[in-house]
């Protein structure tokens, strides 16, 4: 069973249950993947860590919104949905010409995972949006219709797995009420498929401890649920870049991230 959603048109919102996607901001300056990769602790459970945000540096936990959606949705939901939970202060008041600049940022199940335990991220461009674009002030219509820029892009249409983060940059205005240019993101490389084969290294195992459970067996890829009875959703022992062991999933079974 595949992990990556299915096409915009065939997700039907009354029917289907939401996933949970953990959103990371930081104002000025874009979050690098570099800042994802930690060294998981030896023994999670007897640590109380069940998923690996968890482990994630203070800095970068201290600015995260947990939100519960679809794969049909924009941009221009996601950052309505932000906006509402961002601290005084963050955006200048008011808003105009706030450039929001989105993208994912995962596990490279292909690189290598280091004697410590650091397996390698990647971040993939999704798109941006400015706040009421060049207009002098916002009026009493909601954000999401003052939008401009990528407010229609949707989660899959940038190939978005189950488990992905999705980290924003907050770009206000300069002084001169000139909205800033998207930031110029280097290093990301498409490889093809964003579910093809894990490669060498297995992952983030570490020999069988420190994320939960030895590899899973037979031939598996990253974005399908790993075969046998103890993993896959509501409380396998696998549970990819979002737990170590736990089931991260909602009563449906999506797993958490899938490695």
């Amino acid at each position: 069973m595949s992990l990556q959603p299915s096409d915009n048109r065939k997700v039907d919102r009354t029917t289907t249950a939401p996933f949970l996607l953990r959103c990371y901001w930081r104002r000025d300056r874009s979050l690098s993947p570099r800042e994802f990769s930690v060294a998981p602790p030896f023994n999670p459970t007897a640590e109380g860590v069940s998923d690996y945000s968890q482990i994630l540096p203070a800095e970068i936990r201290q600015h995260s919104v947990q939100i519960y959606t679809w794969p049909t949705c924009t941009l221009g939901e996601l950052t309505g949905l932000l906006l509402s939970v961002l601290p005084k202060g963050v955006l200048p008041s008011p808003p105009v010409g706030t450039r929001l600049v989105y993208k994912l940022i995962f596990p490279d199940t292909r690189a290598e995972v280091g004697e410590d335990g650091r397996g390698r991220w990647r971040d993939k461009p999704i798109g941006s949006v400015v706040i009421g674009g060049n207009e002098a002030e916002v009026d009493g219509s909601s954000i999401e219709d003052q939008l401009e820029g990528d407010a229609h892009k949707t989660l899959s249409d940038s190939r978005f797995v189950i488990g992905d983060y999705v980290a924003c940059t907050i770009l206000p205005p300069d002084s001169e009420g000139r909205i800033a240019p998207p930031p110029v993101e280097r290093g990301y490389v498409d490889r093809g498929p964003r579910d093809h084969g894990l490669g060498r290294g297995r992952g983030d195992f570490r020999n069988g401890h420190g994320f939960g459970t030895a590899p899973p067996p037979g031939d598996w890829r990253r974005g399908e649920r790993p075969p046998g009875p103890n993993y896959g959703g509501g409380g396998g022992g696998y549970d990819g870049g979002g737990g170590f062991g736990g089931g991260g999933g909602r009563g449906g079974g999506y797993g958490g991230r899938p490695y």
